[in-house]
């Protein structure tokens, strides 16, 4: 399996599952609604679980818009520059953004996630079959978006570097 085709995969997983959990908070935000007005007995759990739905939506939609590179960016240098000085920027700034979602997700989430693991802290309203949810689960959407950030700096690191071999080859 080539990159573009494992990159295509994971974007295809990532936006699938997106999906679902966009599905799954609108159902859950309706029938919130229907029990509130209709039946005037609100349902427990629908308003926690669509609160962390909208956290995963948000933060792996953090992740995959980088992905396809449709995230706020400023590109006031891009167009003055010659196109190796432009994927030398890009080379930068992507390790700039490796670095930062390295040391705030991946490590910053992952310890946050093992604190609340360890004093088990649970969601109070959330409980399935008497178990009751344990609020780290909830936030290990950041680690795990903070991998796919760092998977998707590297890949545009490489096409950087593979751009800027393929133009040198070229200019000869």
């Amino acid at each position: 399996m080539s990159f573009s085709n494992l990159n295509q995969a994971v974007n295809r997983a990532l936006s699938s599952i997106l999906i679902f959990f966009m599905g799954a908070m609108v159902v859950t935000v309706v029938w919130q609604v229907f029990t509130r007005f209709v039946t005037n007995d609100p349902s427990v759990f629908t308003d926690e679980l669509s609160r962390y739905l909208l956290i995963w939506i948000g933060i792996l939609g953090g992740a995959y818009t980088y992905a396809v590179k449709r995230h706020l960016a400023l590109e006031l240098l891009m167009p003055h520059l010659s196109f190796t000085k432009q994927q030398v920027l890009c080379i930068f700034i992507n390790l700039l953004i490796v670095a930062f979602s390295s040391i705030t997700f991946v490590y910053g989430g992952s310890a946050y996630v093992l604190n609340t693991l360890e004093h088990q802290q649970v969601s109070p309203g959330l409980s399935i079959a008497g178990h009751q949810l344990l609020i780290g689960y909830v936030y290990a959407v950041v680690p795990i978006a903070g991998l796919l950030i760092n998977y998707y700096g590297v890949l545009d690191i490489s096409d950087s570097f593979v751009k800027i071999l393929t133009a040198k080859k070229g200019s000869k």
